[in-house]
C-alpha cells in the first residue's frame, strides 16, 4: 500500500528519453542511508521504486546531463518564476537555506537520475504537487572522469 502512494507522488515515465540513469554506487549509498533508524517508512518506499525504476550503470556510463549525487543544478516551478539552484546530497549534508537538497526529499529523489530540460513531479509532506523543470546542470561529479 505505501508503494502505491509514493508511486503516485513520483511522475514516472517509461519513455527511453526520460528513463531515469542511477549510477550503482548512488544507489548503494542511498540504499544505505534507508537503514538508519531516522529514515521513514515513505523514503524507504521512494528508494525502493527508483531501484525497480531507474535504468542502473556504472559512474563512467552516466551521461553529462543526467542528475547524479553531488550535482548542482538550476530548476524552475512549472508555471511560476520561482527558480532554485540545489545541490543533491545525502541526508545528513542537506541544508535546505544552503541550497543543499536532501535526496531524500520528495523534490530530491525525483530529481535523482532525471536529466537536464526534464520535468519532474513531487509531492512535498503539504500534498500539493510541484512541476519541476531542470533548467541547467552546473556541476555534475561525473563530468570530471569524463575530463580525464
Amino acid at each position: 500500500m505505501l508503494l502505491a502512494q509514493i508511486q503516485s507522488s513520483m511522475e514516472v515515465r517509461t519513455h527511453v528519453e526520460t528513463e531515469r540513469i542511477v549510477s550503482e554506487s548512488d544507489l548503494v549509498q542511498l540504499k544505505a542511508c534507508v537503514h538508519l533508524p531516522t529514515a521513514t517508512p515513505q523514503q524507504r518506499a521512494m528508494v525502493e521504486m527508483l531501484e525497480s525504476t531507474a535504468l542502473l550503470v556504472g559512474s563512467e556510463q552516466i551521461p553529462p546531463d543526467v542528475v547524479t549525487m553531488n550535482t548542482t543544478i538550476e530548476c524552475t516551478v512549472v508555471d511560476s518564476a520561482n527558480t532554485y539552484q540545489w545541490t543533491l546530497v545525502y541526508p545528513d549534508r542537506a541544508d535546505y537555506l544552503m541550497g543543499r537538497l536532501s535526496v531524500l526529499s520528495p523534490a530530491g529523489i525525483s530529481l535523482l537520475g532525471a536529466r537536464c530540460s526534464q520535468t519532474v513531479t513531487c509531492r512535498p509532506p503539504s500534498g500539493v504537487q510541484i512541476r519541476y523543470v531542470i533548467k541547467a546542470i552546473l556541476l555534475q561529479p561525473e563530468r570530471r572522469h569524463l575530463a580525464q
